[in-house]
């Protein structure tokens, strides 16, 4: 059956840092490419997230590939190469820049970053690649706009800002049934003609994360009392990648077979 379409397609190659919203992506075995394929270690080699630190929500991660620019003397065949390797790296997730709460924009394993990240939790921090990605119960993360509209009902008709479920995939279902994921889990989920499949694992119970506006990195407990009262703390729904392939915002998401 036809489910709706691809409304909004995210990246995150920092773990717990602020994403990027795409048009188009690749999604691998192992998620999005460049997904969650960084991540901050502290000194006793503790895996840092935003569930226990939150203040790295306010740091931001994108992919812009090499920073190769056209000189004067440069010739235009070398230039158009400089910038389709460029293009490559973004592809794939590689030439991560990172922005961070005091304005700057560096490479993501310049210690600028790690300096600021550290001062900031108040313990020593490294930043990692993972080539896997690091993700929680699977590598794609998808929600509806239909549910986000009804969460909105937890906070007295406010909008809520979507970049606090943290999600891969937002869709627009057809029926804007909320909460239809739900439904999902042990179905197969195809998007485009030849696009990706991803098989729905289990629902996502949600954190604390989702309390803290992805901007001002304020607390609203609304969000995670409306979710544990009215939801048993779930929200959305991870995924497994079973066929590889290319998506973009506005492909046909078809939902198949039985649970």
């Amino acid at each position: 059956m036809t489910a709706g379409i691809v409304s909004d397609l995210w990246r995150f190659p920092v773990k717990s840092f602020g994403g990027e919203r795409l048009r188009t992506a690749f999604v691998g075995p192992f998620g999005i490419l460049g997904d969650r394929c960084h991540v901050a270690v502290a000194d006793d080699g503790e895996t840092l997230t935003a569930r226990r630190a939150r203040h790295m929500l306010g740091f931001a991660a994108r992919c812009v590939g090499a920073r190769a620019g056209a000189g004067a003397g440069v010739e235009a065949l070398a230039a158009a190469e400089a910038e389709a390797d460029a293009a490559a790296r973004v592809e794939v997730g590689e030439g991560v820049e990172v922005t961070t709460p005091a304005g700057l924009t560096v490479p993501w394993d310049d210690p600028a970053v790690a300096d600021e990240l550290g001062r900031t939790l108040g313990r020593g921090v490294r930043l990692v690649r993972s080539p896997l990605g690091v993700h929680d119960a699977a590598p794609i993360h998808l929600v509806t706009l239909a549910s986000l509209a009804a969460a909105a009902g937890w906070t007295a008709g406010e909008p809520l800002d979507r970049r606090r479920f943290r999600a891969n995939l937002v869709l627009e279902t057809d029926d804007d049934e909320p909460f239809a994921e739900a439904a999902w889990v042990g179905r197969t989920v195809a998007i485009g003609d030849d696009g990706p499949e991803l098989r729905i694992v289990v629902e996502t119970e949600r954190c604390a994360v989702t309390t803290f506006d992805p901007d001002t990195l304020e607390r609203d407990n609304r969000v995670l009392a409306g979710l544990a009262r009215d939801r048993e703390n779930l929200f959305g729904v991870y995924a497994q990648v079973t066929r590889p392939g290319r998506v973009r915002v506005g492909d046909p998401v078809r939902v198949t077979g039985g649970a």
